[in-house]
């Protein structure tokens, strides 16, 4: 950062990018400079026939282009490595290098070139063997290693990079002729028609890679719109943002630093109250866990987990082989029915669209076997804005439901980024009502598709004489399903009061307050860990996009060095552990929030004024949110629970909390269905496990440091302090019990709460009394 400047064009390359390269072709050169050298050196070349002397001149004057391509490349490493990402001087060398470099290259390019005329020549008849052999090695490899480098040279070419170059000079000059004679008024003018002229040399850029990416998908008027609203969204949230792919990568690996030293800062000082932080989560005595020992709540979490089987089964076969990855081909192999479509219609389902031997209707079936369960309709249509759905009958839960499938197709990711704001189509119309656009597009699809078929009315009169003209409507999805799910249940619950919503990792810029308001009393939302999708919106990436410049600005090792230290886990310094360096490294987190709060409020780049930053207003997620978080045990928990997977809980997450991206190497994989599926029956097997059930959750690591604050220290013996449970509904304390290590463990659980049957009459040695509210358990 910023792009290298090189034959007066920017370049998406960094001049500290070109270790990893340079390093490379040291590599490769050196092994042919030994090959060469020792081939050269063996073998006897009789000089006075002709293809023979070729080829020795070859090979002599090949170890030479080798040994300036080594030197050239040893010297592009070293200097490349110099500096930090923003201390461009000590690389100030770098075009130099580069210029000579391809000159070498053409060289290079030269000699291989005849190299191959002499095989065409001389092959054949030349009398000496082995080092022709060599040869044709020397000349197919090196000309591979020099395509290479025109693919990595047409990779890092930047379109707009000779328009950038002129702006940013002029924008120089500008600058010191206003400092000089003060012309503001004109300067200003031209310095935005330059300005200008730049965006939309990069909106075309964008606007050329997306109709590159996206070839596959043909030239009809709705992709042309979609492309050309994409490439504006994404060249505004650039904005000639003098960054490349590495800063990006650099920026993230220190961005989860910061992090990290931020929550370990907060549950250090006990800001807010903070005991410590679950899956990026502040837990704090106001936080809400969901309390599984109240019937009602323990019901609807049922429910949750019934109809996240339902989402996942509108991803159809993909999903299924995924989720049962050693014997899902033989089972969705007995289910499928190729090329025999007239049997489908007998069976009164209606499969749109479907491939021939019906393979995603044929996963759906064998993703609902979870009860009384009758697909009615089921469409695999899509195209942008138009996402597939099915209509299912649940007799078990009185119930139709409509599940939205998720991303899984390139049109479904020109969905998720037509992501501006646009307002819900409702009667009366409410302006401060917004969603995301390319949901409500596929929700506008999906409701008109339901009027249009009947679909709804279909369902209700498919069996009269199971009730189902009396059944309840519930609308489900994950991801993109999520969200179109939600924007659908918006527009639909004028028309049917009794429906319900459940949305499973929706986007995070998805809806306006006063709607997520409104939603919260009819929609049911789901978020797993550090799932990144929660966390996504326009406004989340802005702020995201200022973390990384503050982060980066930060960072005083080179890029090479930050990246390595997170990929191979070498090169990185050491933690600070004394107390002065604890001191130090707070005052460093106290500096970033300060830095990272200016930064978020900042509408200009931090290092040029005059590139303006866009600013998108905040859209959060749909209704009441059930969080799940994970607590890893300490080594110390662990030999109390005697296994090491993570504990699972559950808290009502306010809408607003999803605000900051969280990075995490599960930040993906939090996001994906089956591991939703898996976490959700995972923390209710759990609770299970621990009776009664939970009503407040705490934390063991603050009830263990409340207990060594009042616990008197009358012995020298080591403690084990054991809290298996909390109190069930009505209770308000909780008695925690503290044992000598050859003791017995036991809880005593008062005001409704039980004892343990196993335990009862075990000998104590402390017992310190607890009020549950403001404790932090992990169902230990």
């Amino acid at each position: 950062m910023p792009g290298i400047v090189v034959f007066r064009r920017r370049w998406s390359v960094g001049s500290d990018d070109l270790v990893v390269p340079g390093l490379f072709l040291f590599v490769i050169h050196l092994i042919w400079l030994t090959v060469l050298a020792v081939v050269t050196g063996i073998f006897q070349y009789d000089r006075s026939v002709q293809c023979i002397e070729l080829l020795w001149y070859f090979q002599i004057g090949y170890i030479s282009i080798l040994s300036c391509c080594i030197l050239l490349e040893i010297a592009i490493c070293i200097v490349a490595m110099r500096g930090s990402i923003l201390d461009m001087e000590p690389r100030a060398v770098m075009p130099y290098l580069l210029y000579t470099r391809v000159l070498v290259m053409i060289v290079d390019l030269t000699w291989l070139i005849l190299g191959a005329i002499w095989l065409k020549d001389h092959y054949f008849d030349c009398p000496i063997q082995e080092p022709k052999g060599t040869m044709i090695a020397v000349v197919i490899c090196n000309l591979l290693v020099i395509f290479s480098m025109f693919t990595t040279i047409w990779c890092t070419f930047d379109p707009a990079g000779r328009s950038w170059v002129k702006m940013k000079k002029y924008q120089r000059s500008m600058r010191e002729s206003e400092s000089r004679f003060n012309y503001k008024r004109s300067g200003s003018r031209s310095r935005n028609w330059r300005q200008r002229k730049v965006i939309r040399a990069y909106q075309d850029s964008w606007d050329h890679r997306c109709r590159l990416l996206f070839c596959c998908m043909g030239n009809s008027d709705r992709s042309r719109n979609s492309f050309t609203d994409i490439a504006r969204l994404l060249s505004d949230f650039f904005r000639d943002l003098d960054v490349v792919p590495s800063d990006v990568v650099a920026g993230l690996v220190l961005l989860r630093k910061f992090q990290k030293l931020e929550r370990e800062a907060v549950v250090r000082q006990r800001k807010n109250g903070t005991y410590e932080f679950l899956s990026g989560v502040p837990i704090t005595a106001n936080t809400q866990f969901l309390a599984l020992n109240d019937s009602k709540d323990y019901d609807h979490f049922q429910t949750v987990i019934r109809y996240m089987y339902f989402a996942q089964g509108a991803y159809g076969w993909p999903m299924f082989l995924m989720s049962h990855s050693r014997t899902g081909i033989c089972q969705l192999g007995s289910e499928l029915t190729c090329c025999l479509s007239c049997c489908r219609r007998k069976t009164g389902v209606d499969v749109v669209e479907d491939n021939c031997c019906f393979c995603n209707y044929a996963a759906l079936k064998k993703m609902l076997q979870i009860g009384e369960v009758e697909v009615i309709y089921a469409t695999y249509h899509v195209d942008i804005g138009e996402t597939p759905f099915f209509v299912a009958v649940d007799y078990n839960y009185s119930k139709i439901v409509v599940s939205i499938r998720g991303t899984l197709s390139m049109k479904d990711v020109l969905t998720d980024l037509n992501a501006e704001g646009d307002c819900l189509p409702l009667t009366p119309p409410r302006e401060d009502w917004i969603g995301h656009k390319g949901m409500v597009q596929a929700a506008i699809y999906i409701k008109n598709k339901l009027e249009e078929e009947n679909l709804i009315q279909r369902a209700q009169a498919h069996n009269p004489a199971r009730g189902t003209q009396d059944f309840g409507l519930v609308l489900v999805g994950h991801s993109l399903g999520a969200g179109t799910a939600a924007i659908l249940a918006i527009l639909m619950k004028q028309q049917y009061d009794d429906l319900h919503c459940y949305s499973y990792s929706p986007p995070g810029g998805l809806l306006s307050m006063p709607a997520v308001e409104y939603s919260k009393s009819f929609i049911t939302s789901v978020v797993v860990g550090k799932d990144v999708v929660p966390r996504i919106g326009l406004h989340q990436m802005e702020a995201l996009r200022a973390d990384l410049i503050n982060a980066i600005q930060r960072s005083i090792d080179p890029k090479w060095k930050t990246i390595a230290c997170s990929v191979i886990c070498c090169c990185c310094g050491p933690e600070p552990t004394s107390v002065t360096m604890m001191s130090t490294k707070e005052e460093h987190v106290i500096r970033y929030e300060q830095d990272r709060t200016s930064a978020r409020q900042s509408t200009v780049h931090p290092n040029d004024n005059s590139i303006a930053l866009t600013l998108h207003h905040p859209l959060y997620p749909p209704g009441r949110i059930i969080h799940i978080v994970r607590h890893h045990p300490s080594q110390d928990d662990r030999q109390i629970l005697k296994k090491r997977e993570p504990v699972y809980q559950a808290i009502w997450a306010d809408n607003t909390a999803f605000d900051e991206v969280l990075i995490s190497p599960v930040m993906l994989q939090d996001h994906m269905p089956d591991k939703v599926l898996a976490a959700l029956n995972k923390f209710l097997d759990q609770s299970r496990e621990t009776q009664p059930p939970i009503d407040a959750p705490s934390s063991a690591t603050a009830a263990k440091q409340q207990i060594n604050e009042t616990e008197p220290k009358t012995s020298d013996k080591p403690c084990q302090t054991v809290l298996l449970g909390t109190p069930t509904s009505g209770a308000n304390t909780i008695t925690v019990v503290v044992l000598k290590n050859d003791a017995a463990a036991s809880v005593a659980v008062e005001n409704g709460g039980q004892l343990r049957p196993e335990i009862t009459g075990k000998k104590q040695d402390t017992a310190v009394t607890l009020n549950p509210r403001s404790v932090n358990d992990t169902r230990l």
